[in-house]
């Protein structure tokens, strides 16, 4: 018994160390958007608002439009998470240094005339620079979502029937911590050795998470070899005991699994984009450097280390999912509301802001995703969370393009940017999520999920004495 559970929880610090190493580079970029905006002369790049907002959202665009998450959901139930594991991480490092490679030697004077542009949120003439990072950040994102896919079927299979939503509230709080780290010393190491070397750095550190991968290999391998898990739960391909047609029909008529992946795409998309501008609205509204609106806007990812495990924890033992959700929805709509309110400038306040939107970024993961396995089978979770990052994507791709359009929009010649109107389109997206979260709850009371039970089953749920 003691040697499972230091097996499963050496697991979990591999897996999600691969997955915050992949937080890292999709986050080191954040901090770093006023000096890619500023002039070539003085050590930016002179990309738009509108470039930065398509670079932004270039890391859904492949997973939207190829269908790559939902193509990568199916290949993960069919074959299995080691070639899975394999083909993200490789993705993912294959994204980063493109990105470096295109910061680091293709010039921001070079342009090109694009014939397609959504709808006006690309931007018809961009750099070409813009171009070859998007693209790279693109393939960066098939990569890093499947891991996420991955990583949460990884975890499912070694802690179900034990501290399953503690498990994944510490690989949350794990990617938070790359969040962090990337938030934090990303503009540090820009202002010391230039705007590429952060993107090679975090290449660097995707190189050692295919590494680590290779070593989980190695003990699925021997776990698979010497003793199973929970039935059902090998790496073997389901070739039999997986229907593609039957796994989607039964997704389509589970109507708690669509609020959650409903609830996710809202929430996400009023945070995560928020985040890549999140240093602009505090270098504009309280008039601090870059390197100090980063510090601040790293602590809502740091609180998020301890409390999501906490969350996580709590729920495992008393339950009480659906409500901590709802919670955590609430508390991330009033503080954006509370961003935009005019009269209030102080640096102080703009810390407490953070650091509640941290509680809310600890409260609805350490919830939502362990949730997930107890409306879905496993057979079918790969395909479950594929359809759910796909959805989430569509926000991810979207939300940023629309935001960095309206920042350009509202951005005076002086360089000043009003932000009240781009907080808008996230608070919209927060008080889309109380309401889901809500009609979750009260689903949950109806047809019992059970959501608000507890995960962790005890001796006498099992039968034993």
């Amino acid at each position: 018994m003691a040697n499972g559970k230091m097996k499963r929880w050496t697991v979990l610090i591999i897996v999600a160390t691969v997955m915050m190493m992949g937080y890292v580079f999709w986050d080191i970029v954040s901090p770093l958007s006023t000096t890619l905006k500023a002039p070539i002369t003085e050590g930016g790049m002179a990309w738009s608002a509108e470039e930065y907002g398509f670079y932004a959202g270039s890391y859904s665009i492949f997973n939207i439009f190829l269908l790559m998450l939902f193509i990568g959901g199916i290949i993960l139930d069919k074959t299995g998470i080691r070639f899975t594991g394999f083909l993200a991480t490789g993705m993912m490092m294959m994204g980063a240094l493109t990105n470096y490679y295109a910061l680091s030697h293709i010039s921001p004077h070079e342009n090109t005339t694009l014939q397609f542009t959504l709808f006006g949120l690309i931007p018809e003439h961009i750099k070409t620079q813009v171009l070859i990072a998007a693209l790279g950040f693109g393939i960066f994102g098939v990569g890093c979502d499947l891991t996420g896919i991955t990583v949460s079927k990884i975890v499912t299979k070694w802690f179900t029937g034990h501290e399953l939503a503690s498990a994944m509230g510490i690989q949350v709080a794990m990617a938070r911590l790359g969040t962090a780290s990337a938030i934090s010393f990303s503009p540090l190491i820009a202002q010391q050795t230039g705007i590429a070397i952060p993107f090679l750095v975090g290449a660097a550190l995707l190189v050692l998470a295919f590494i680590l991968f290779i070593i989980y290999v190695g003990m699925d391998i021997r776990q698979d070899t010497h003793g199973k898990l929970n039935e059902g739960d090998s790496d073997k391909p389901l070739e039999k005991g997986y229907s593609l047609k039957s796994c989607l029909v039964n997704l389509a008529s589970n109507r708690g699994y669509w609020l959650i992946a409903l609830l996710c795409v809202c929430f996400y998309s009023s945070l995560r984009p928020f985040l890549k501008f999140a240093t602009d609205v505090l270098v504009n509204k309280y008039h601090i450097s870059e390197v100090s609106a980063g510090l601040i806007v790293s602590l809502l990812p740091y609180g998020t280390i301890v409390l999501t495990p906490l969350f996580g924890s709590l729920y495992d033992r008393i339950g009480r999912g659906a409500s901590l959700m709802l919670c955590g929805c609430i508390i991330l709509t009033a503080c954006h509301i509370g961003l935009i309110i005019p009269w209030i400038n102080a640096t102080w306040y703009a810390t407490i802001i953070m650091i509640l939107m941290g509680v809310s970024f600890s409260l609805v993961p350490s919830a939502m995703w362990p949730s997930v396995p107890k409306i879905v089978p496993l057979q079918q979770l790969g395909t479950a969370y594929s359809i759910i990052y796909y959805i989430q994507n569509i926000g991810l791709m979207l939300v940023p393009m629309w935001a960095g359009n309206l920042i350009g929009a509202h951005t005076s010649s002086t360089g000043h940017t009003d932000f009240t109107v781009p907080m808008l389109v996230f608070i919209c997206f927060g008080v889309a999520s109380i309401i889901l979260s809500a009609i979750l709850l009260w689903f949950d009371h109806h047809y019992h999920y059970g959501l608000e039970k507890a995960n962790i089953i005890s001796n006498e749920e099992l039968g034993l004495p």
